[in-house]
């Protein structure tokens, strides 16, 4: 049961007491989870911390949502949800997975042109960049490159981000929390460099992700360009009758 006096918050209590069930089988995959109002009821919350809970899974990629019909677990314990909303780390070790980090770059630069325009930002502005290589069982498999406007998360620079997640830390650390993003997928070879990161002696297919970061103001707050190696994920799409996963097709630039 949830403890009203602990300085956890309601929602997390509930995140926490969904996800023991998931993992100890009560949930099966496929199955629906209660409603909000079912849960606000059994934990006597508000249907608004009962919503939170059950976001913050689906965000996880451990339900997810089918419109008028209800919230359900998902079917595959071993998918890894290609969104810049999820924590890497968090999410595929939850899955029982050994993942490491190696901190390739973190430090306050000078915002390139590009980086500058995605996230709003005036000439001259600094920008804190984190680039990391991602292991998974021993297996380099992503580079995860983001970059932040330096005066709202300075504390980003004496983290340790080869044991912490960067998406925590903006939240927690800086106070500043992710609302919505905005992600892209596409087909793409990998530079000599990433390659030889990922345990290549040339340029690989990769899956290249770009996304934006918003807070609750729609605000862009991050912008993160992540590479997966094409031979160690794939990129997997429930569609119902009800909602379906869209394709865009960009024009050749």
């Amino acid at each position: 049961m949830i403890n009203k006096d602990s300085s956890i918050p309601l929602y997390i209590q509930i995140q926490r007491l969904l996800h023991q069930q998931i993992n100890s089988g009560d949930f099966k995959p496929g199955t629906q989870i209660p409603s909000e109002h079912e849960l606000a009821e059994q934990y006597s919350v508000s249907r608004m911390t009962a919503r939170k809970s059950i976001e913050a899974l689906v965000s996880r990629g451990f339900l997810y949502r089918s419109p008028g019909k209800g919230t359900f677990v998902v079917d595959d314990d071993m998918s890894y949800g290609f969104s810049t909303m999820l924590s890497f780390s968090r999410t595929l070790t939850e899955r029982g997975h050994l993942v490491e980090t190696d901190v390739l770059r973190q430090e306050e630069i000078l915002a390139p042109v590009q980086v500058r325009k995605k996230l709003d930002l005036a000439p001259g502005a600094d920008v804190i960049v984190i680039r990391r290589l991602r292991k998974v069982d021993g297996r380099p498999i992503a580079i995860h490159t983001s970059y932040l406007e330096a005066v709202l998360f300075t504390e980003v620079l004496e983290t340790d981000l080869s044991k912490e997640s960067l998406l925590e830390t903006m939240e927690y650390a800086c106070g500043i929390r992710t609302a919505f993003t905005k992600d892209s997928v596409t087909a793409a070879l990998a530079s000599l460099e990433d390659a030889k990161l990922l345990g290549y002696s040339e340029p690989c297919p990769v899956l290249d992700v770009t996304g934006q970061a918003y807070d609750d103001k729609g605000k862009p707050i991050r912008f993160t360009r992540a590479i997966y190696r094409g031979d160690g994920f794939k990129l997997v799409m429930k569609n119902t009758h009800d909602q379906a996963s869209r394709l865009a097709i960009t024009p050749d630039s």
